[in-house]
């Protein structure tokens, strides 16, 4: 770069300490818009200075040429952008990015050139936030740069030209001439400049295309052709009407519109090339001319609309679908302004209280609905919404009395809600009569209340018939006993049926010593101990496998938990008596009791490897005398004994399926854990490993 050449030509544009004029103030806001940063300025470096000429969203000054970071730009020559300038090794000590002047994060700065290549300065935006800068706007800025150059050549030309006012008149004429095209480049520059947001597309005055800016480029996937006749636009540049579907009319191209008939206004149109998706948007244009009023051509921007009109589409949707709902819905919906007037009723609402939509609207809500003892409390309420805008209910339901327009009383639940609407606050409502609903609980309540004191009444009678029945059943077993002793010369018949008289009896005492467990399950006192299932299992496995041949049992360190030391005792025992029992024939019974605590509760888990219950009996199980195997003894209470005991206990009981074979019954106990027992070195302890 030719130092000399460069600073020869800065001073020859004569703007170095001249005032900036508000076009170059209005490029520079510009720039920062493009950017999209809050700060902007143009720069222009002599021998020893930087010289801010104009700033947008700071106060610009002179510094030091050392001091400047477009000092880069400036003998590079191209375009620099960063989005933090502290990690940059050009820029990170340099005053204006430590502090010392500024806090400059995201730079983007692009030169000043002039025909003859000289760069002049830049045309930087920054901002004290780290921030990309994309290639659009880099470019954009670049343009913008051009539009400098090109006012700063009006400004040399214009000096120029009055230096020459006293020549001769051929210079003169060339100088207005001069004058005049940069009066046409100016127009279009601020067309560009003003409308950068946007596409943007123009002509000349014979309909030939002249200009496409960068998002008319994008969205028509072509560039400016102005070899393209008006009437090839359409099927050249993908033009449909507004439809979508229908080929532009030639006559009917916005552009076209405006070059013939002076403007276009709103015009809206689709863009839709094969390889993009379709573009809607609205045009506005109008005709431009000289400045002595003959047609010079005509600009046409487009702004795109497709996003807004697809949300308008889907927000009149929701209100379609809402309103829909509305109608339909079994609850009534009501709608209130501020002082209680009805603004919305829906069907709902005309069949639950007996006016129409058109008689309730406009009317208050409390001559319809609201019973005469709670006016006075609606009419407080109202007041109190309109002074402070909320809802007086608290959230979520309330059960509030209402009256019909028969005036037959009922009661509502109700919800609540405030809403702004075109400037004022108004209050929505939804209704659901539960008269009829509050009644059948009030029914369900006493006849719940009748029945729990009938199963009272029923476990004491099962308590007093079963204990009825055990002295004359206690009697036939020991007289039974009597007559095998006595008649020792009895035949095969008398020993088959004294036998089966024994059987008899003993399956019934085991039926009644059920029952009455059943029972007392429900009514004994719970009071509540610590009760230690280490050694209730202990026991119960010991009595188990006294009375067979082998037999398998482990068991967890279980912890101790607060309940009633029997009926738990008679849960683990019907647990594990099930377990045992309801093995395949020839196969080793084998039982482990585990425990966990979470959610508040110990769960406790009897799994074994048994004959298994089928998915769909699995709660039938828990039934009084439901019996799911015929081929094992059994009453069908023992489960139902512990559902009971558990429940009164607030816990839960259920089945699992084993892992393999089997089952698991678990069932819960609410309470705080103990110190469980020590385990044993696999963290297992055995109760009984083989018995034979």
């Amino acid at each position: 770069m030719d130092e000399t050449a460069r600073l020869a030509a800065l001073h020859e544009y004569g703007v170095l300490d001249a005032p900036a004029d508000d076009e170059l103030a209005a490029v520079v806001r510009v720039a920062a818009r493009v950017a999209n940063v809050p700060t902007a300025t143009l720069n222009l470096l002599d021998e020893h200075r930087q010289c801010q000429l104009t700033t947008v969203g700071f106060e610009g000054g002179d510094s030091a040429r050392e001091d400047s970071m477009c000092a880069v730009v400036v003998e590079g020559g191209k375009a620099v952008h960063v989005p933090d300038a502290r990690l940059d090794l050009r820029f990170a000590a340099n005053p204006w990015v430590t502090g010392r002047f500024a806090e400059v994060r995201g730079y983007a700065s692009v030169p000043l050139i002039t025909p003859e290549g000289h760069v002049l300065g830049t045309l930087c935006a920054f901002d004290t936030e780290p921030r990309e800068f994309g290639d659009a706007q880099i470019a954009a800025m670049e343009d913008l740069a051009m539009v400098v150059l090109a006012l700063f050549e009006r400004r040399k030309q214009a000096r120029d030209t009055a230096g020459l006012a006293a020549a001769a008149q051929t210079a003169r004429s060339q100088a207005e001439d001069s004058a005049r095209e940069l009066e046409v480049r100016q127009e279009l520059t601020e067309a560009v400049y003003e409308s950068i947001d946007v596409a943007i597309v123009a002509c000349d005055e014979n309909g030939r295309l002249t200009l496409f800016n960068r998002v008319a480029r994008r969205w028509h996937g072509l560039d400016v052709d102005s070899a393209i006749t008006h009437d090839q636009w359409a099927t050249h540049y993908s033009l449909f009407a507004a439809d979508g579907v229908t080929p532009l009319a030639a006559d009917d191209i916005p552009l076209y519109q405006a070059l013939h008939a002076g403007s276009v206004r709103d015009v809206e149109i689709v863009i839709a090339t094969a390889d993009r998706d379709p573009v809607r948007v609205k045009c506005a244009g109008r005709a431009l001319r000289r400045a002595d009023g003959t047609l010079l051509g005509a600009v046409v921007t487009m702004t795109d609309v497709t996003v807004e009109r697809v949300q308008g589409q889907e927000l009149a949707d929701r209100e379609q679908l809402l309103a829909t709902i509305l109608e339909t819905a079994p609850d009534s919906f009501i709608v209130t302004d501020a002082r209680g007037v009805v603004t919305a009723w829906n069907p709902a609402a005309e069949e639950m209280f007996g006016w129409t939509t058109d008689e309730a609207c406009g009317r208050g809500l409390g001559e319809l609905i609201v019973p005469p003892h709670l006016a006075a409390a609606h009419q407080h309420g109202l007041m109190s919404r309109a002074a402070t805008g909320h809802a007086r209910l608290p959230d979520g339901l309330i059960q509030v009395p209402a009256v019909r327009r028969d005036g037959s009383d009922l009661l509502v639940e109700l919800s609540l809600a405030s809403f702004p609407w075109q400037g004022e606050q108004r209050f929505h409502a939804f209704l659901r009569d539960v008269t009829e609903r509050e009644a059948a609980r009030e029914r369900l309540a006493l006849a719940n209340s009748e029945l729990a004191a009938a199963n009272d009444e029923l476990d004491r009678f099962t308590a007093m018939v079963a204990h009825d029945l055990k002295s004359p059943l206690t009697a036939i077993t020991a007289y039974t006993e009597v007559l095998t002793d006595l008649a020792a010369d009895r035949g095969a018949s008398e020993e088959k049926a004294l036998a089966a008289i024994s059987r008899a009896a003993l399956r019934m005492t085991v039926m009644i010593d059920d029952l009455l467990a059943h029972a007392r399950a429900g009514a004994e006192p719970l009071g509540l101990r610590e009760v230690d299932l280490d050694g209730i299992v202990d026991d119960l496995a010991a009595e188990l496998c006294a009375g067979r041949d082998e037999v398998v049992i482990t068991r967890d360190a279980l912890p101790a938990v607060p309940g009633h030391p029997t009926l738990l005792r008679q849960v683990m025992a019907n647990l594990l008596g099930n377990a045992v029992k309801y093995v395949a024939p020839g196969v080793v019974p084998r039982v482990h009791v585990g425990a966990s605590f979470e959610g508040g509760a110990v769960t406790v888990r009897v799994t074994d490897n048994g004959i298994g219950i089928p998915a769909d009996a699995r709660e039938k199980v828990f039934a009084l005398f439901h019996r799911e195997n015929g081929n094992y003894q059994g009453t069908g209470i023992g489960l139902s004994t512990c559902r009971r005991i558990i429940d009164r206990h607030g816990g839960r009981i259920w089945v699992d399926p084993g892992s393999v074979v089997g089952s698991s019954v678990c069932f819960t106990v609410p309470g705080v854990v103990t110190a469980p027992a020590p385990r044993g070195s696999d963290g297992v302890v055995r109760l009984r490993v083989q018995r034979s």
